[in-house]
């Protein structure tokens, strides 16, 4: 068996965004303290591990979890513009119930068909996991063995994550990934591997009154 590359991939940490129901893409929006709490408990969990690199959407929401992450880890985070979060037009800003009322047909279609879904101004789909994935391979050409971490967006890792499960992008939404979750890719067998998806053991506590479009697939009520 040749060298193995572990890959884990943490969400970022609650945003003010996330409290308060809104839609973020590209729009930045800083942790809350549960926020900066929870990547805290995140990068714990992966002390003593020998991370030999640390990449983080330049996104403040996961700039400042992957600051957190790697305080604790001792290792400065990279930002890579690659890894921001798919942006969603003029969804962003707007409170998911404000969409809801307003356009419940696209959101429902958000959730079950994505690549129906027409939002208006925002990146379409195929564009989207054209970049994630050109980044992320990018990010693996650089490492051939031993363990990094990746800081970014539920969009993207879920694009990285279905990508390695061979999904459509229609699948994106059936897995849920929370703020600040934990997962884990294995490279350097036969095929890749998904280990660990949307661990949240750290967290005892700190999970309560995040909402999001990766979080909440309620579209009828």
């Amino acid at each position: 068996m040749g060298e193995l590359l572990t890959v884990h991939l943490i969400r970022h940490g609650q945003s003010q965004f996330n409290a308060m129901g809104r839609v973020q893409g590209h729009t930045n929006s800083p942790l809350t303290s549960q926020g900066h709490a929870q990547a805290k408990a995140a990068g714990e969990t992966l002390k003593g591990r020998e991370i030999s690199a640390l990449y983080t959407s330049d996104l403040l929401r996961a700039w400042e979890t992957a600051e957190e992450v790697g305080s604790v880890l001792g290792i400065a985070p990279q930002p890579v513009e690659g890894l921001r979060e798919v942006s969603l037009g003029e969804w962003e800003g707007k409170e998911i119930e404000e969409i809801r009322a307003n356009d419940p047909r696209t959101l429902e279609l958000w959730y079950s068909a994505p690549m129906e879904a027409n939002i208006p101004g925002a990146e379409p789909l195929d564009a989207f996991r054209e970049r994630v994935l050109a980044t992320f391979e990018r990010i693996l050409r650089s490492h051939d063995k031993g363990e990094i971490v990746i800081v970014s967006h539920g969009g993207v890792l879920s694009v990285i994550i279905a990508h390695i499960l061979e999904m459509s992008l229609n699948s994106l939404w059936r897995f849920r990934l929370d703020n600040a979750s934990i997962s884990r890719l294995l490279f350097g067998l036969l095929v890749p591997k998904v280990t660990l998806l949307n661990s949240t053991a750290h967290l005892d506590g700190l999970l309560e009154g995040a909402v999001s479009l990766w979080s909440s697939g309620k579209v009828t009520r």
